[in-house]
């Protein structure tokens, strides 16, 4: 039954994009991440965390599809020792996952669902500021 629930969901593309998480992130267009990461930086730069928006690539997955990847945007985190920083991040009371990358933490958006970005913004401003 559950079998057959999830693929008559898939029979409709644009209510499994809806109505499942991880798909929902893979297919959000990268234009609506780059908006999000934007809006990100101006509310952090009110907390005193400087940030950029950065143009990414995100991986798919692991043992299904491992080597694809999707254009995706991330918040550019400018601190002063990124290695410091991601450790911060993630020994907060929520851990947040980063990559290091050319000299600052990035935090990519299609993994993060849209309603958690207030947590997230509270979430580095407190690690960070």
């Amino acid at each position: 039954a559950a079998l057959e629930a999830t693929l008559i969901l898939y029979r409709d593309p644009a209510r499994a994009a809806a109505e499942v998480p991880a798909l929902a992130m893979l297919t959000t267009p990268v234009s609506v991440l780059e908006e999000r990461a934007l809006r990100l930086v101006r509310v952090l730069a009110t907390r005193g965390v400087t940030a950029q928006m950065a143009r990414t690539e995100a991986t798919v997955g692991g043992g299904a599809f491992p080597i694809a990847r999707v254009p995706s945007a991330a918040l550019a985190l400018d601190v002063p020792s990124p290695e410091a920083a991601e450790a911060r991040l993630r020994a907060g009371r929520v851990a947040v996952v980063g990559r290091i990358a050319d000299g600052r933490v990035l935090l990519d958006l299609r993994g993060i669902v849209p309603e958690a970005d207030g947590e997230l913004a509270d979430l580095v401003a407190g690690a960070l500021a």
